[in-house]
């Protein structure tokens, strides 16, 4: 029902319609959507990732670059983001936004359907305490419910939709071309994989790297003697809010990258509103397998 009156579904739903006709809802249901995060790009994830795929079966069918903005992240998450907290959106738009995200729609193995709902179930939740060994999560190494490398489509009607919020009209009928033809892709997401990551710089974003890259630039001052004795609580798990830490930084003086404010943020917020219930069920939340 909600998706009725969805304008990022309903475009691209009759942009698939216009190429496939009667074959859309199968196409749809026989691939999936997966977004590689700034995170994986920065830790240097999208070849693992693209290789933990493809030799699960999985067909690249298009890969493109997108540039994940604040109004595409609030779009992705309508439906499940009234129980975020505003910490957890402001993090978001800033990670988020660190670099572009690669983006691939893949043809299930075997031409199956239900590929979203496969692709859903074998990424693991984005609870990184319950992602399990064959999970690709796991695989790639999730820091925390935020810094979990990768985002799919839940479903078909998500995959229609998620397209709608990524690409353009022209954008569209060239990713629906692809996925109608059976395109294999693989070559141009690898290529696209090492561009993003010749573009930025490796790092390491653990919260335990991050502190210790903190405390290294630290001196004897006052300010910064707070801010270390701070930092090594968070390190070792003395809850700290995010903001008290940031705080204590400019205090001292310290300048904070992006990264640092996301890894401090993400690892501290409290993510969720309590009582709240999504508009629609996150799936990933819930996978056990």
């Amino acid at each position: 029902m909600l998706y009725s009156v969805d304008t990022y579904f309903r475009d691209a739903w009759e942009d698939l319609s216009g190429v496939a006709g009667k074959d859309a809802v199968g196409i749809a249901a026989t691939h999936a959507l997966l977004l590689l995060k700034p995170d994986a790009v920065v830790r240097r994830q999208l070849t693992p990732a693209i290789d933990w795929l493809t030799t699960r079966g999985w067909r690249v069918a298009h890969a493109g670059r997108v540039h994940v903005n604040r109004w595409a992240i609030r779009a992705f998450w309508q439906y499940q983001w009234n129980t975020a907290t505003r910490d957890r959106r402001e993090m978001a738009d800033l990670y988020m936004t660190a670099t572009d995200s690669l983006l691939l729609v893949l043809g299930a193995p075997g031409g199956a359907e239900g590929a979203a709902e496969t692709l859903t179930r074998a990424k693991g939740t984005s609870d990184p305490t319950r992602c399990r060994p064959g999970q690709l999560r796991f695989a790639l190494g999730t820091l925390n419910q935020q810094l979990n490398l990768v985002h799919s489509a839940d479903e078909p009607a998500d995959l229609v939709r998620e397209i709608g919020i990524c690409c353009t009209e022209a954008e569209r009928a060239v990713v629906f071309r692809a996925m109608a033809a059976g395109t294999d892709a693989e070559d141009v997401a690898r290529r696209l994989a090492r561009t993003l990551e010749s573009e930025h710089e490796p790092l390491d974003l653990t919260l335990a790297g991050t502190v210790a890259r903190l405390v290294a630039r630290l001196g004897d001052e006052p300010e910064h003697a707070r801010l270390r004795r701070c930092l090594e609580d968070v390190r070792d798990g003395r809850a700290t809010g995010w903001r008290y830490v940031v705080g204590l930084a400019e205090r001292a003086g310290v300048p904070l990258t992006r990264w640092d404010r996301v890894v401090l943020g993400t690892y501290l917020l409290d993510p969720t509103l309590p009582g709240v219930v999504p508009l629609l069920p996150d799936a990933s939340a819930v996978v056990t397998s």
